[in-house]
């Protein structure tokens, strides 16, 4: 005779929030919903000397967070001018401490060089700020148990975004610049493939760079114009563009109407800042 399963387990719904938790003292009104008075958010990516830190350097009025230190060899095109850049930027708190500070007040623009680097700045933050249950301090990702990591990864990643909406809210342009890879795309309606984006941490169940990409109002990649392969070999036949628009092998992506309608930018030259025109209308 069978054995008689114990009935599944109630599963009680948390108590609703008091009152005080739910509700404030806000008047709420209707207005059209612009956004005029904020900045842009855009990710710059592509392979490693392709000119992204030049393109940033002729956004608007830019001062750079220079996590990597290129930045400084790279003179602004228009003006042959250094670019501007916030001075003892060496660890993770010290970029959430310049985002969280007035340094940029006078300013349009906040360049931050490059999140990819960044992302291996976040590790020894994590392991001073957040302890494993039982063995305390890590000295690596893994220590944190299966996942767990990488979930604390996408967490403290995420704060640099959130770091950054205030700025955003004062009318700054936040620019994040990334080195492309190619990762996989998982696809349910066939085989698996690869796709060129940031080179952020993803994968099927935690994604920085998901995280990141759904962020930003523009995403464009830097490469090469007219590329042609022969004998194995590539070669650029036109020069550099800026794809502002996707397609299934490539993270793209541009809301609001300044690139409807366009797939590509020129950026033929170092001083071609035909993006932010564009973008900016001229400014």
């Amino acid at each position: 005779m069978a054995k008689a399963h114990a009935p599944a387990p109630k599963i009680s719904a948390p108590p609703p929030p008091t009152t005080s938790k739910v509700l404030t003292n806000k008047t709420f009104t209707v207005a059209p919903w612009t956004r005029s008075n904020e900045g842009a958010k855009v990710m710059i990516y592509g392979p490693s000397g392709m000119g992204k830190t030049t393109l940033a350097a002729m956004a608007p009025d830019p001062v750079f967070i220079g996590v990597d230190d290129g930045g400084g060899l790279i003179p602004n095109p228009k003006t042959g001018e250094p670019v501007l850049h916030v001075p003892g930027i060496e660890t993770f708190a010290d970029v959430r401490a310049a985002l969280q500070s007035n340094v940029f007040d006078d300013h349009a623009s906040i360049v931050l060089d490059t999140v990819t680097m960044l992302q291996y700045w976040v590790l020894p933050y994590m392991f001073q700020t957040i302890k494993h249950d039982k063995t305390g301090t890590p000295t690596s990702i893994e220590d944190y148990g299966y996942g767990k990591g990488y979930r604390h990864l996408f967490d403290t990643m995420h704060l640099i975004l959130t770091d950054c909406e205030r700025l955003l809210h004062k009318g700054k342009n936040i620019i994040l610049i990334a080195q492309g890879a190619k990762l996989v795309e998982k696809n349910e309606a066939g085989e698996d493939y690869m796709k060129d984006g940031p080179n952020l941490h993803h994968s099927d169940k935690i994604s920085v760079r998901r995280d990141y990409v759904e962020w930003c109002d523009h995403i464009v990649r830097v490469t090469w114009e007219g590329a042609s392969v022969k004998g194995k070999k590539i070669s650029p036949v036109s020069g550099r563009m800026i794809d502002v628009a996707p397609d299934a092998t490539f993270e793209a992506k541009s809301r609001g109407p300044a690139l409807a309608g366009i797939k590509a930018v020129s950026f033929a030259t170092n001083d071609d800042d035909s993006l932010w025109s564009m973008l900016f209308g001229g400014e």
